[in-house]
């Protein structure tokens, strides 16, 4: 990896960086030797401490062993652990305001981090406690706090994403920054994601800087999408990621996006995944890494 220099931008721009803090966990895999489905990751870091993990993604396979790290991009991958794997893991979103994350895809490898396997375990126990093992069920179950307890939790993750970014560096890895020229479309994408789930046909309102054709242009540069194409992959990733994370039955879910029937919604999961939301669901669920 190339050794370029740190990305230096105004105080005023790093302060639109978005961080949301989703996990940090350490304990074993629930199932073993068997894939996941294509399941939706944010980025981090999981340490294997015991066993091994194969990931695939990119149209790649990756193997990492006992003792490396993986360093996650945000996107859609498959996973298979060994029996007996045991892991040390921290999610987080990093993302600009236009939702593209600070890294892209600039990530997806294993390495040796020893310092930052340091500041992860510094992490859980700030977390965590006295704790010796948290599941990623427990580490992502919703939670109340008190103010201290917040700024407590939200400084631990801080120092970490600190330590993570100067690893990172280290490996050659850096940040990859918002262009100006990205300003139209990042106005366009907050009001696309601001758009009701089910609303397929997006009309643009009348004093919105752009026309819909200029619309349809950006996203086709920036995305390689139309706008209906940019709301149905929307839609599919917020389904994905309530399958997963959500404990309601599909029906709501299927409601919630805009399906009247929960026929529909399955049929329709089907065609963009090839398997049902509740296969999904069953092969992704306890599949968290």
């Amino acid at each position: 990896m190339s050794k370029s220099p740190a990305l230096q931008l105004p105080a005023a721009v790093w302060r639109t960086l978005r961080c949301e803090w989703l996990w940090v966990y350490r304990g074993p895999v629930p199932q073993a030797e068997l894939w996941s489905a294509e399941i939706p990751v944010p980025a981090g870091v999981f340490f294997v401490e015991r066993g091994e993990v194969r990931i695939r993604t990119e149209g790649r396979e990756i193997i990492v062993p006992r003792g490396r790290a993986f360093f996650s991009s945000p996107q859609l991958r498959c996973h298979w652990f060994a029996p007996g794997t045991h892991l040390l893991s921290v999610g987080v979103r990093a993302q600009w305001p236009d939702g593209t994350s600070l890294f892209r895809n600039a990530l997806n490898f294993a390495a040796a981090a020893p310092a930052l396997r340091k500041a992860t375990l510094r992490l859980f126990i700030s977390i965590h406690g006295s704790r010796k093992e948290v599941t990623y069920r427990e580490a992502t179950a919703e939670s109340s706090f008190s103010s201290q307890e917040w700024a407590a939790r939200e400084a631990a993750f801080t120092a970490w994403f600190a330590a993570w970014m100067n690893v990172l560096h280290s490996l050659g890895v850096r940040p990859i920054a918002q262009t100006q020229a990205r300003r139209r479309v990042d106005q366009l994408i907050a009001w696309l994601q601001a758009l009701p789930l089910d609303q397929a046909s997006p009309t643009l309102p009348p004093d919105f800087p752009i026309g819909v054709r200029r619309a349809e242009q950006l996203l086709q540069q920036q995305f390689g999408m139309g706008l209906r194409a940019f709301l149905e992959q929307r839609r599919l990733n917020v389904a994905r990621e309530r399958i997963l994370s959500d404990h309601a039955p599909l029906k709501e879910i299927a409601f919630a996006l805009g399906f009247r029937h929960a026929s529909h919604f399955t049929a329709w999961f089907r065609r963009h995944t090839g398997v049902s939301p509740s296969d999904y669901r069953s092969s992704g669920v306890e599949q968290a890494a």
